[in-house]
């Protein structure tokens, strides 16, 4: 069986898809990984074949994504806007939310359907802001099946990757049901056959369709693992690390202040940052160790707590080894994470705006020494551990073909 994953130019998207293609490749299947140039670096560093579609481009570093995730465009209940927002306002943002995507889908479109013309997959596994895909599955009539990487919201908002019939056409981002018609394919939400999901089931927002369950497997990318990361230092171990949309907004003007609050605490701090964010930081408390693009999952088998921007990957890495987390969100989805954590206890939230030395020193004591913290940590990374693998997945997959 031929499977073609398509997905944006992020790491951090491959990084949650990159382990059902592993299975599929093990259990024998051909995989290609098609995305924009920028991705390939990423998709051969974990081990897989890459497709380059579309040109150059980066839809999720755009100025027009980055300045709608600093605005906050998902609230903690998991609406779009402003409560207080018109219908029109809730539209003008949904079109600028996606603008950048459907760019992209439009620009990657010839390549992708050239290429899946001439390889003929049986399979497509899709990111939810890959447009292009239905437009695959469509011409060469093939299941589609999307994968998410965090709390469904998208499926409440009309785009062909929604996975319900409800709400299509004239409601699409401006500029999609267009790019549909030049392709002759059908304008509708529901074309994908199932949606992967690897978010806990009981975190994850109700009413997900074809939803199927994946156990979240830890990769942040590749890295020499130095051997310290094996030693437990005779104190808590605390990482740090703050995420790729964080990075210029006030969530990220927050991690100075997260280390300076750290320097007071009886704790190792473990920087995990990008050699930019190493920059920032200045001159280091004497307790601080810079760990510069480590991936994490070599980094969380002996930490005792992290501090962190509450994105998706490194959420679900912490969760799976079973450390208690501090939350400091502010962009895009964040804020929505860190309130399903908070609620269910495995999480200690920080308003980004008031990170002062008192609160973080409070917050990460509690995530080290709360008991009801650490059970609920652990009833969490026992769901994690009892969903089913990718290899699994893969094999259930395997019948919609």
């Amino acid at each position: 069986m031929r499977v073609l994953f398509t997905l944006p130019a992020a790491s951090t998207h491959l990084f949650m898809a990159a382990p059902l293609a592993w299975a599929f490749r093990a259990a024998g299947h051909e995989v290609r990984i098609a995305a924009q140039p920028g991705l390939t670096r990423a998709v051969l560093g974990a081990g897989l074949p890459a497709v380059e579609v579309g040109g150059a481009g980066d839809p999720a570093g755009s100025p027009g994504a980055r300045q709608t995730a600093a605005s906050g465009m998902i609230r903690p209940d998991g609406g779009w806007g402003d409560e207080a927002s018109s219908p029109e306002e809730r539209r003008a943002l949904r079109d600028r939310v996606f603008a950048p995507w459907v760019s992209a889908a439009r620009a990657m479109a010839p390549d992708l359907l050239r290429f899946a013309e001439r390889w003929r997959p049986d399979l497509v596994v899709t990111d939810p802001f890959v447009f292009a895909a239905p437009l695959v599955s469509t011409r060469l009539d093939v299941p589609l099946v999307r994968c998410v990487w965090g709390p469904d919201v998208l499926h409440r908002v009309s785009h062909p990757m929604r996975g319900t019939t409800e709400d299509t056409g004239e409601r699409w981002p401006e500029g999609l049901a267009e790019l549909f018609g030049e392709h002759g394919a059908e304008v509708r939400d529901d074309h994908p056959a199932r949606t992967v999901d690897p978010w806990p089931t009981s975190l994850q927002l109700p009413g997900t369709p074809g939803r199927v369950p994946m156990r979240f497997v830890p990769y942040n990318g590749t890295a020499a693992a130095p051997d310290w990361v094996l030693d437990r230092p005779g104190r808590p171990r605390v990482c740090v690390t703050w995420g790729r949309t964080a990075a210029g907004t006030a969530e990220g003007e927050a991690l100075p202040r997260v280390v300076a609050a750290l320097a007071d605490l009886d704790v190792e701090a473990v920087l995990a940052v990008a050699p930019s964010e190493r920059e920032r930081l200045g001159t280091l408390p004497g307790n601080a160790r810079v760990a510069e693009n480590l991936p994490l999952h070599l980094l969380m088998p002996t930490c005792d707590a992290i501090v962190n921007q509450a994105g998706s990957s490194t959420l679900l890495t912490a969760a799976c080894h079973g450390v208690p987390q501090v939350l400091v969100p502010k962009t895009a989805d964040s804020p929505f994470h860190a309130s399903a954590f908070g609620a269910a206890g495995v999480a200690v939230p920080l308003d980004a705006r008031e990170v002062t030395a008192e609160a973080v020193g409070a917050a990460v004591t509690r995530a080290l020494t709360d008991e009801a913290v650490r059970a609920a940590v652990r009833k969490l990374h026992d769901e994690i551990a009892g969903t089913p693998s990718p290899a699994e997945v893969a094999s259930a997959l395997e019948r919609l073909v």
